[in-house]
């Protein structure tokens, strides 16, 4: 099936739905200055199941509008989304600020989470991570994207994938060059009001939490806390990585997610 623009709320999403007519539905956001693409390596993970990928406001083909966003807006967008669709509870997988919006999203709509899954993502930043991620912004609105590509690009991966470049590794590269700059300090802002943490012991649903101890954007620490305040969740690692790990470990990953989600259906 093609990619759709689907009437939200107060915007416009691209989203993408596939797979068999009546079963359960896994809700996919992809990470930060990427699109759904991000899922093109996964989704064999999601097998049964009926997909519903979706670029996040200001991402790939889905409206923009002005900053600054917020986690609580873009999970609302989520729920405009699905209300769209005709789509009451999903398992919903997110990685990043995917997995923020994740989040957000189980604890503002719990009702509509049959599981969650949350990959190299955090409920919280530290003043220094703020501050760094505003200056990203700063620079990119004044010097373009090119400007920290290099940067996010060794954040996101390993040397060794810096290396070889796997398909993963090329898809991130160009996505994040196509990212408006507009779009990344909006995201950005959104990022920086994150805390979930005091609230993570009220999500009901099953959860499956993804890290890796080296991730400097989700540092190993914060993902055993999440994994221990989300009362019914299971940490897995996947290693060697950074950020990104599923692009470096695509068969690890579906392999633990069609694991993790055979025991919910």
């Amino acid at each position: 099936m093609a990619i759709r623009r689907i009437d939200a709320g107060e915007i416009r999403m691209a989203c993408e739905l596939t797979g068999p007519e009546g079963a359960p539905v896994a809700c996919l956001n992809h990470c930060f200055g990427s699109d759904l693409h991000y899922w093109d390596r996964h989704l064999d993970a999601f097998e049964g199941f009926r997909v519903l990928r979706y670029d996040t406001r200001g991402h790939g083909g889905s409206d923009a509008p002005d900053g600054p966003y917020r986690l609580e807006m873009l999970a609302a967008d989520v729920a405009g989304l699905l209300d769209a669709l005709g789509v009451g509870r999903v398992h919903f997988c997110g990685v990043s600020i995917g997995g923020q919006i994740a989040q957000t999203f189980a604890l503002d709509y719990p009702e509509r989470v049959a599981s969650l899954i949350l990959v190299n993502t955090t409920c919280e930043y530290g003043e220094d991570q703020v501050a760094l991620w505003r200056a990203r912004a700063r620079q990119v609105l004044e010097e373009g994207i090119e400007a920290v590509h290099a940067a996010l690009m060794t954040r996101w991966f390993t040397d060794e994938a810096a290396a070889e470049q796997p398909p993963g590794y090329r898809y991130m590269s160009d996505a994040i060059r196509r990212f408006p700059p507009q779009s990344f300090a909006a995201a950005v802002e959104a990022m920086c009001h994150l805390h979930t943490t005091p609230r993570l012991p009220r999500i009901a649903a099953p959860t499956l939490v993804i890290g890796t101890p080296e991730d400097p954007g989700a540092p190993r620490e914060v993902t055993e806390k999440m994994a221990r305040l989300i009362p019914n969740a299971s940490l897995e690692w996947l290693i060697p990585a950074r950020h990104l790990a599923s692009l470096e470990h695509p068969e690890r990953f579906n392999t633990l997610v069609r694991s993790f989600l055979s025991k919910q259906v």
